[in-house]
């Protein structure tokens, strides 16, 4: 890892003079430009990043976030992570990235954070509480959380649960489609969209026959789908990956997608156009709302405000 010393070194130049250049301060002392360029071209090749400890305790901008998924497994999550790497790339920020593993608590390691000064936190995920919060509330750290919550501390960006829930339905009501089933979990962003998935899908004359609820494992979404009462025209899943469960168990037991049943998820997950049948979906502004996210964690002053947006429904082969 490149460092002031090495970058001295190098050059033969004192480490104080390199120190000058790279803070901007060169042109003070009277530092020849040539000088300057040399020492900005070796930072440059050897990727010289300067100690966010350093800066802060200079009282200099490190652009640092933290970012908190609630689970790295899931590949919704793995979406909104690439496209937090790329702005932040192009915004030249550093994310310090931790988390836990299927949302469980109890893997949650924030430990990294304890390293760097992060200056700004992103949470990926919905939650109802947030215990572990208290030690960045007191320092005053900015927060924003891409997902829903009960336990609302700074910003919050989320999908608009009605225009999406009424998206599916006028697209199903369009279809002549008489009968849903809903396949949903017990977290708070499918609770969340259940309740507006009845309102809507009722408010469009379709008659909802059964609200099944499943841990999301394949036995159970499997199992689920034998104690229906009534083959409905379409089953919508709180996720795609609930989705696509879905249709394997269908398969399983001989029953056709679209053919028999229509299926709806949700997300717009990367393989949901490659899975057979393709995945009719909701495909949330992903990077739009990761700007977004940008923007308010590095304001000056952030607000508490929920700012809701609005997916697009991708029309494919299972619906």
């Amino acid at each position: 890892m490149a460092t002031q010393k090495s970058i001295a070194d190098k050059l033969g130049l004192s480490i104080s003079l390199v120190s000058r250049v790279l803070s901007g301060k060169a042109k003070e002392i009277g530092v020849a430009e040539e000088t300057i360029k040399k020492v900005l071209d070796e930072a440059k090749r050897t990727n010289y990043t300067p100690n966010s400890a350093a800066l802060s305790l200079r009282g200099v901008k490190t652009h640092t976030l933290g970012v908190i998924t609630y689970d790295f497994e899931d590949p919704y999550f793995g979406i909104i992570l690439g496209e937090l790497h790329k702005i932040a790339k192009q915004r030249k920020f550093t994310l310090i990235l931790a988390g836990s593993y299927q949302r469980d608590e109890d893997t949650l390691d924030l430990s990294a954070f304890a390293k760097h000064n992060i200056e700004g936190l992103i949470i990926v995920g919905s939650d109802r509480k947030k215990d572990w919060y208290e030690n960045f509330n007191q320092k005053s750290i900015p927060s924003v959380q891409i997902g829903f919550t009960t336990d609302k501390i700074g910003a919050n960006i989320c999908l608009d649960e009605s225009l999406s829930a009424n998206l599916i339905a006028s697209y199903l009501h369009k279809q002549k489609t008489e009968s849903a089933t809903l396949f949903f979990n017990h977290s708070l962003s499918h609770e969340t969209f259940k309740t507006q998935h009845i309102k809507a899908l009722t408010e469009n004359g379709i008659n909802i026959l059964e609200d099944v609820i499943c841990d999301g494992s394949i036995s159970s979404v499997k199992s689920g789908i034998k104690q229906l009462k009534q083959l409905p025209d379409v089953i919508i899943a709180g996720d795609d990956i609930m989705a696509t469960k879905i249709i394997r168990s269908l398969h399983e037991l001989n029953i056709k997608v679209p053919e028999d049943v229509k299926v709806f998820g949700f997300d717009n997950i990367s393989h949901a156009r490659n899975f057979i049948p393709s995945l009719t979906t909701l495909n949330p502004p992903i990077k739009e709302m990761i700007q977004t996210a940008f923007d308010l964690v590095s304001s000056p002053s952030i607000s508490k405000e929920t700012l809701r947006f609005t997916p697009e429904l991708i029309s494919r082969e299972s619906a």
